[in-house]
């Protein structure tokens, strides 16, 4: 059955490897689709999904021979077998896109409230302009009339 896993990501690392810890130990999957908002520019990002296996997947599919299980022989040190690293690579990688996930998201997220507020200082600006022109109109307007009303009272003194 397919569920849908959906999360709040934080950008603590720490808290990126407690979550990828509490996902390995208690959700089963064979692969897992991770959705996140891939960051391109400060005004665009693209919505992506990564895909990783599971740890159990990798390990049987190295065991059947398959092109996951291609270790040199001389890539193998220690007493942990070929699957057992496999695995530990697995749950490593994972580890690494759920980080490169957040990260992606942090950033994708600045950029847009970098965007937002460019606009929303642009739109003051423009709305400062419009408002300092309307003060100007008025300001004139009553400048002119005052100097009519002068004017006008001058010529009824002399006439």
């Amino acid at each position: 059955s397919k569920e849908m896993l959906s999360i709040v990501f934080s950008r603590d690392e720490n808290m990126v490897s407690i979550l990828a810890d509490e996902i390995l130990k208690n959700v089963e999957y064979d692969a897992l689709r991770i959705v996140f908002n891939k960051f391109h520019s400060v005004v665009s990002f693209v919505p992506t999904v990564s895909t990783v296996l599971s740890p159990e997947i990798v390990e049987r599919e190295s065991e059947s021979g398959g092109k996951l299980g291609e270790l040199d022989p001389y890539e193998v040190e220690g007493g942990e077998t070929k699957g057992e690293i496999l695995q530990n690579l697995a749950e490593f990688q994972f580890s690494c896109v759920m980080f490169n996930v957040v990260l992606e998201n942090a950033c994708s997220e600045q950029g847009a409230r970098m965007s937002a507020m460019d606009s929303s200082s642009r739109n003051v600006g423009d709305m400062l302009d419009r408002l300092t022109l309307t003060y100007n109109r008025t300001h004139q307007a009553s400048i002119t009339t005052e100097l009519i009303e002068i004017i006008s009272g001058a010529s009824a003194l002399e006439g």
